[in-house]
């Protein structure tokens, strides 16, 4: 019997570096990745992400910034960019149109208005 080959996903040979406090959504987001080939190095703090973080190594570094303080969030975003400013950051704290392409130099809020993550955002505006 005849089967076309499996399509490639565009994520494969991918490395990225996830960075999230919470096992539960760092193993569901990491086991998403895995399965499109990603391969994913997993971090619960901050500290232990710039000690597994080097230049040139992942091609993309997601933070949960909902885990963290936004200043803890800003200086390690900054200690990376500083070292190697082409590093692409994915910020996750829910809906991606809470931060713009260009943060931190640029953040807006769009809805907010939605329980829980409202009340995160408008903190993490604030101290923004």
């Amino acid at each position: 019997m005849y089967r076309p080959p499996l399509r490639r996903s565009a994520l494969a040979d991918k490395k990225v570096l996830l960075i999230d406090r919470s096992q539960a959504t760092r193993d569901a987001r990491a086991a998403v990745l895995r399965s499109h080939g990603v391969e994913v190095h997993e971090a619960e703090e901050i500290s232990a992400a710039r000690f597994l973080w080097q230049p040139n190594v992942y091609d993309l570094v997601m933070l949960d910034v909902r885990r963290y303080s936004p200043e803890e969030t800003r200086e390690f975003y900054g200690e990376i960019k500083g070292a190697s400013p082409q590093q692409q950051f994915a910020f996750l704290m829910g809906p991606p149109r809470y931060l713009s392409r260009t943060w931190p130099g640029e953040v807006f809020s769009g809805d907010t208005s939605r329980g829980q993550w409202g009340e995160t955002v408008k903190r993490f505006l604030t101290a923004a």
